[in-house]
């Protein structure tokens, strides 16, 4: 989204406030259990887009720690790009 007015006006009513992202992302996260980091991903995603339509693009990443592979790593994971046409006009949260 377009970050100029929030900068000029310093005021939380010109931007998204990341503590609603976050409650996006917890409800995703705690919410029916995925297969795929991806679909955790574009849920959050695609959750967000349709929540605040002064959202034209996001950029999800999805990190996974603690995984089943051979050798060091500190995590494994995705990430997304995600734009408003790429959300239907359907305005029903996804789950």
């Amino acid at each position: 989204m377009d970050l100029s007015v929030a900068g000029e006006t310093d005021s939380i009513s010109d931007t998204v406030s990341y503590t609603d992202i976050y409650g996006i992302a917890k409800d995703v996260v705690e919410g029916p259990s995925r297969n795929l980091l991806e679909a955790v991903a574009h849920r959050i995603a695609s959750n967000a887009l349709l929540k605040f339509p002064q959202i034209s693009t996001i950029r999800v990443k999805v990190g996974k720690p603690h995984v089943a592979v051979r050798g060091i790593v500190d995590y494994l994971g995705v990430e997304i790009l995600r734009h408003r046409k790429d959300v239907g006009g359907d305005r029903q949260e996804l789950h």
